[in-house]
């Protein structure tokens, strides 16, 4: 065989003081005589990343109205992913578990991730990331990766955590992208070496002019592009390297001025570990569903947490947007650094999966029904995007689960409260309409004070009136529903929206309109 010398292995690394970095797949370390089927093979490496968001959405600025599968508008919460609608799937009706829906906070980030609620005896508690990790984490330096830009929350440690080992031990987010990033490029761990200014480009850069002298014009174009990405990272990084933030039992108020900053630091490591093939696993807390941070830098002033209480904290939606929409827009960043980098004939996005959800709906009944989550990217192929997919009947939230860890190649036939693997995701999904009225919505006893109705459950979109509900007839009225918001948290009345129940409850007349102040429900078994 004909031996080609300015060929170099797939791990190499440009080393120099107290420095190795890694390099992202190139030319060069792909013998020419591979066919073009077995260089896109080796450039193919699938990625999964989890990004968390807590505290819920407001449901009429996440879920996007009519349309069909393949043609739609994007959602208010939606619309800073515009320019990637082709690379995404949104998903709805997807339930953790039915029916406990009262401190859904509390577990919503095990059940996102394990489909089981929080053990304490650590039983069959495996998170579905970590499983993926045991599965292909020796192919790569670093197993998996986990993150947290938030805060310990100590009185209810489950917040805090989304990965857990195969012995349910939970796997502890680091907090500062510093010493991420130290660790995946700095080889010393000495004091001086760590609190260099200088780029570790700077320390490699005999190494990189070696390399650059034998790189095809292809490869150097990756090369120029990916020691932009790490200066531009290192850049993010120092405007707050010397800010001391504390960890641990959170302070108030939680006003951390460089929050927005150690996100996006802490993405722009994440598409540097995906594009060198440092890792292929990574799992981030971008907020806890119970949140004390303080949005200050893009004017909120208000605790994410109280925020999110919209319900009983009037005026303030405005505010809970502007920080959901945010977060949105961190996740809209990510997918254009992943689909920036060239990986083959396709790019880093197309070989990932990006998972952004949060673990409740509403944010203030926290709810754990229809659970916002939008998958990104093509799973090397195998995932279906630019779609908008309405699940005909609550779907369990695992399930979703089982069919990444499938395209991840990993098998499994169950996952917590998983009963199978998500259908509509790897081709169309051709659903029929869901909640079709078949003319059987209607008031079915009425005595003068109670009433029995079978309908439609939708919420008020006025933002000023957000706990007022009301139950669609075939004969297009509605009945108005008013109970307190205790009254309706107890019953998880929030839970049933946009779905069909019957109702029993009682009425009064105010200014010549029916008005139930009290009710029980039950739902219907086909929507």
């Amino acid at each position: 065989m004909t031996k080609q010398p300015y060929l170099i292995p797939r791990r190499h690394l440009l080393k120099g003081l107290g420095t190795a970095v890694a390099l992202p797949i190139l030319d060069i370390m792909t013998p020419a005589i591979l066919s073009a089927a077995e260089k896109e093979k080796q450039s193919s490496a699938l990625r999964l990343c989890v990004l968390y968001k807590g505290c819920g959405f407001y449901p009429h600025t996440w879920d996007i109205a009519g349309g069909t599968e393949t043609e739609f508008n994007l959602s208010p919460n939606l619309s800073p992913l515009e320019k990637f609608q082709k690379d995404i799937l949104v998903l709805r009706n997807l339930d953790h578990i039915y029916g406990k829906n009262n401190g859904g906070h509390l577990v919503a980030p095990a059940l996102s991730m394990t489909g089981a609620l929080p053990d304490k005896q650590n039983k069959n508690y495996h998170s579905f990331d970590q499983i993926v990790a045991d599965e292909i984490g020796h192919l790569t330096p670093v197993k998996s990766l986990q993150l947290t830009a938030d805060n310990m929350w100590k009185q209810h440690p489950w917040l805090n955590y989304l990965s857990h080992d195969k012995q349910g031990n939970k796997l502890a987010g680091q907090t500062d992208p510093v010493q991420v990033f130290n660790t995946l490029f700095r080889t010393s761990r000495k004091a001086a070496d760590l609190n260099r200014t200088q780029s570790v480009l700077d320390n490699v850069k005999d190494s990189a002019e070696l390399l650059l002298k034998k790189a095809s014009f292809a490869d150097k174009q990756t090369l120029n592009q990916y020691f932009a990405a790490i200066r531009e990272a290192e850049q993010q990084l120092e405007k707050f390297r010397s800010y001391d933030r504390k960890t641990g039992e959170l302070e108030q108020p939680a006003i951390d001025p460089h929050l927005g900053g150690r996100i996006k630091a802490m993405l722009d490591i994440i598409a540097l570990s995906f594009w060198t093939d440092t890792t292929r696993v990574i799992s981030m807390v971008m907020a806890n569903t119970n949140s004390r941070y303080h949005y200050n830098f893009i004017g909120v002033k208000e605790e994410f947490h109280y925020l999110s209480h919209y319900s009983r904290n009037r005026g303030v939606l405005p505010h809970y947007n502007k920080v959901n929409n945010w977060h949105t827009s961190q996740f809209a960043y990510l997918l254009e650094k992943l689909k920036s980098y060239k990986e083959g004939e396709q790019d880093v996005l197309h070989n990932s999966i990006i998972l952004y959800m949060s673990g409740i709906k509403h944010g203030d009944f926290h709810t754990l029904t229809d659970i916002p989550v939008v998958v990104a990217g093509n799973g090397g192929g195998q995932i279906k995007t630019g779609r908008h997919v309405m699940y005909p009947e609550p779907t369990p939230f695992p399930n979703l689960l089982l069919k990444l860890m499938d395209v991840m190649g990993v098998q499994r036939e169950k996952l917590g409260q998983s009963t199978g693997h998500l259908d509509g995701v790897s081709s169309l999904a051709n659903f029929k309409s869901r909640n079709v009225d078949d003319g059987s919505w209607k008031v079915l006893e009425d005595s003068g004070k109670k009433i029995r109705a079978k309908g439609l459950l939708t919420v008020s979109d006025d933002i000023n009136d957000t706990t007022v509900y009301y139950l669609r007839l075939s004969n297009k009225q509605s009945l108005e529903i008013r109970i307190p918001f205790l009254a309706a948290h107890k019953i998880e009345l929030d839970s049933n929206v946009g779905r069909v129940i019957t109702i029993d409850g009682s009425y009064s007349t105010k200014q010549g309109r029916q008005i139930i102040d009290r009710l029980t429900y039950e739902r219907s078994h086909k929507q």
